[in-house]
C-alpha cells in the first residue's frame, strides 16, 4: 500500500492513526502474505512435478520415434509390438536392478549377523576356556588339600592297622580263594 492509501484506510486520531486498527491490517496482511507463500510454494512444487513428467513423456515419444523410424505406417502393428517389448524391457531391467539391490542388502544384512556370531562364538569359546581352566585348578587345589588333609590324618593317628595284614594289592585281577583248613571231623 502507498502512504496516501493508508492516510484513506485508517481513520486519524489524535496523536496518529488508531493503533488497533493499524496492528489488525497489519495481522491481516501478514496472514494474507503467509497464504500467498503457501500458494506460490505448492504451485512451484507442482510445476516441478509437471516439468518431471513432460520430461518423461518427451523420453518416452524419442523412444518411441527411434523405434518407429524408417518404418511406414502400414507396418503400424509391428511398430507397436516393439515399443511394447521395449517398454517391457525397461520393466524387466528395473526389475532386475531392484531384486539386485534387494539381494545385495540382504547379503550385507547375512554378512552382519554372521559377523556379530563369529564375534560371539569367539567370546563364548575365550570363555568357556577361561572357566575349564579355574575348574582345572579349583579341582587341583581341592586335590591337594585332601591330600595334605589324608596325610595329616595318618601321620597324627596312632597305628590303628594291624602290622601282620597284608599291604594293598598290586596285582589286578580276581583275589584266589583261599579255603579255611579243614578240621578233623571227629574231634
Amino acid at each position: 500500500m502507498h502512504i496516501d492509501e493508508f492516510r484513506d484506510a485508517f481513520p486519524i486520531r489524535w496523536r496518529g492513526y488508531d493503533r488497533q486498527e493499524v496492528r489488525a491490517e497489519l495481522t491481516r496482511m501478514r496472514q494474507e502474505s503467509e497464504v500467498l507463500r503457501v500458494d506460490r510454494d505448492a504451485a512451484l512444487a507442482t510445476a516441478d512435478d509437471l516439468t518431471r513428467e513432460l520430461e518423461d513423456a518427451r523420453s518416452e515419444l524419442a523412444e518411441y520415434r527411434v523405434l518407429h523410424a524408417g518404418y511406414s505406417k502400414d507396418n503400424a502393428v509391428s511398430g507397436c509390438i516393439r515399443y511394447l517389448m521395449h517398454v517391457a524391457r525397461q520393466k524387466a531391467d528395473a526389475f532386475e536392478s531392484d531384486a539386485r539391490e534387494r539381494s545385495e542388502q540382504m547379503l550385507r544384512q547375512a554378512e552382519e549377523v554372521a559377523r556379530r556370531q563369529s564375534v560371539l562364538l569367539d567370546e563364548t569359546e575365550q570363555e568357556t576356556q577361561r572357566r575349564l581352566a579355574d575348574a582345572e585348578q579349583r579341582a587341583r587345589e581341592i586335590i591337594a588339600a585332601a591330600e595334605a588333609a589324608a596325610a595329616a590324618t595318618v601321620a597324627g593317628a596312632p597305628a590303628l592297622w594291624p602290622t601282620d595284614l597284608p599291604g594293598p594289592r598290586t596285582t589286578s585281577g580276581p583275589l584266589p580263594i583261599v579255603r579255611p583248613e579243614a578240621e578233623p571231623r571227629g574231634q
